[in-house]
């Protein structure tokens, strides 16, 4: 009968000794949650001054007056991209009726890196791009990366009233 009652009396003090020596924690935690997309605008497509009749002016791929955009995401995203431009650069002046033929294209880059020498010519109205696929460092250092989107291509200035031009191209990125 004694071994029972050494045994009862070992695990009350146990219980007595933990329930004594317990403490409190408190944790203060801060979450910042990033969006998980963004797009900018680097630099805008520019043609600069013309002069009226002076033919066909060419912005190639890797100019310095391309259009660079970029888009910022998971490095495991992928998007979906689309381009909507017009046919047209149209005169500031709503009375006017000149316009100015531009044939736009689209390169991109998803080696992390913003260099128009490592980027692919788009081909199609809607494409599906991974936002980082580099072969040569398959695993990424950060775990946002940025896939780089230039623009590229010619106006014909012909016989047009003097003045600013303007166009605007929306570029659709949607994620999923």
């Amino acid at each position: 009968m004694t071994k029972y009652g050494v045994f009862i009396l070992t695990v009350l003090s146990l219980s007595f000794t933990a329930v004594h020596e317990s403490n409190a924690q408190f944790i203060n935690l801060q979450i910042r949650i990033e969006p998980e997309i963004t797009a900018k605008v680097e630099q805008n497509l520019n043609f600069g001054e013309l002069v009226i009749n002076s033919g066909e002016k060419f912005i190639g791929l890797g100019d310095l007056n391309m259009g660079v955009f970029s888009i910022r995401a998971l490095h495991t995203q992928s998007v979906f991209l689309s381009m909507n431009t017009t046919e047209a650069l149209v005169h500031t002046n709503p009375f006017l009726n000149d316009e100015i033929p531009i044939n736009l294209n689209i390169a991109y880059n998803n080696t992390g890196d913003n260099n128009a020498n490592h980027s692919v010519e788009l081909t199609g109205d809607l494409v599906y791009l991974p936002i980082y696929n580099n072969l040569e460092n398959p695993n990424p250092s950060t775990v946002w990366q940025e896939l780089y989107l230039y623009v590229f291509g010619t106006i014909e200035v012909g016989e047009v009233a003097t003045g600013e031009y303007f166009s605007e191209l929306t570029l659709v990125v949607q994620y999923d």
